[in-house]
């Protein structure tokens, strides 16, 4: 999945060799420090805590994860509208304003650090490996997300029942196959263009069930709706993505869905060719719920428009997928059931 823009991957380049041991110096107060994540050279992440923290109060955790060829340094500004960074849709204002700690990971690196990408699964029963090359080359990502959370851990006084993942494109399948394979770590997910493409491997069977949120526009030029691999996203290797609704169907088998699905339009309040539905499963033992963008492309509602819409799709402005995800991870602690 190609997301992330050049210029991402020029800062991450630019700041090599910058992170700092964070578990040597500490973090106690807001601000912004990219730590090294012990037993990982070249996969760092970027830690905000956010404005007006006291250093010792309990803080939810989100871990957001860019998409393919983007970087943690980048997603930020993905998430803002115009790409304006400070903006109050940015997932760093989000953070700001709600009082939660938004970690930013990187992903695995080719050569010099182009084109990083999470190891979100597939490979099975005609799936592509998502995606190259740290699919197709076994990254053990599960071992990075538990060495991450081990850093995490012994840095901030992280509130254990408000832990929750978030990501765009790879980096929301990523999140899937976390759900999947690290079930109870966290306590909701909000996956952005890019669906469950672990769900038919053994491993994704979670004995916990998590509330899902699904963001996706039905004109999505990378990860079709119907699963079909755009040309924005082809790149190398073979088979299809899953389908946003067989995802969707297989999460709520997963989380105990047994009722009638209820739809309820979005206000459609800008003028930008698309419309918002929310669908949510019925009768759920977790949330199960799917915002389906009519006509949006492969891009982060209320965000930037990082490549021309001919080439990515419009970024719908009816809503703010900062603004949604955490309306719905606040309202999904963990152990919480399902309203």
């Amino acid at each position: 999945m190609r997301t992330g823009a050049p210029a991402a991957t020029l800062v991450a380049l630019l700041g090599a060799g910058c992170a700092k041991d964070c578990a040597r110096i500490g973090i106690d107060g807001p601000g912004e420090i990219t730590c090294r994540v012990p037993g990982w050279s070249d996969r760092d992440v970027l830690v905000h805590t956010p404005a007006g923290w006291d250093g010792a109060s309990a803080l939810p955790l989100v871990v957001a994860r860019h998409g393919h060829s983007g970087t943690g340094a980048g997603f930020d500004a993905t998430t803002c509208a115009e790409g304006e960074e400070g903006d109050a849709t940015c997932l760093d204002a989000v953070a700001d304003a709600a009082g939660f700690v938004v970690v930013y990971p990187d992903g695995t690196g080719g050569p010099l650090g182009f084109s990083r990408s999470w190891n979100a699964g597939g490979g099975e029963e005609g799936y592509r490996c998502t995606g190259d090359p740290a699919c197709t080359d076994g990254v053990d990502d599960l071992a990075y997300d538990d060495d991450l959370h081990t850093l995490l851990a012994e840095l901030l006084p992280i509130d254990a029942e408000r832990v929750y993942a978030t990501g765009m494109s790879n980096g929301a399948a990523m999140s899937h196959r976390l759900a999947c394979e690290r079930p109870g770590r966290y306590a909701a997910i909000v996956a952005v263009a890019g669906a469950n493409q672990a769900f038919g491997s053994p491993g994704c069977n979670p004995a916990t069930r998590t509330p899902i949120l699904q963001i996706h526009g039905t004109a999505d030029p990378c990860w079709g709706w119907d699963g079909t691999v755009g040309e924005l996203c082809a790149g190398e290797g073979e088979g299809d993505f899953v389908a946003v609704e067989e995802s969707m169907a297989a999460w709520a088998t997963l989380n105990g869905c047994s009722g009638v699905s209820v739809e309820t339009p979005l206000p459609d309040s800008a003028d930008d060719g698309t419309t918002t539905v929310r669908v949510s499963a019925g009768d759920c033992l977790a949330d199960t719920e799917l915002l389906r963008v009519e006509g949006g492309g492969h891009t982060w509602p209320g965000g930037k428009q990082y490549l021309s819409a001919d080439r990515i799709g419009p970024v719908t402005q009816d809503f703010s997928a900062s603004a949604e995800m955490w309306a719905f991870m606040v309202a999904h602690p963990a152990g919480r059931p399902a309203l």
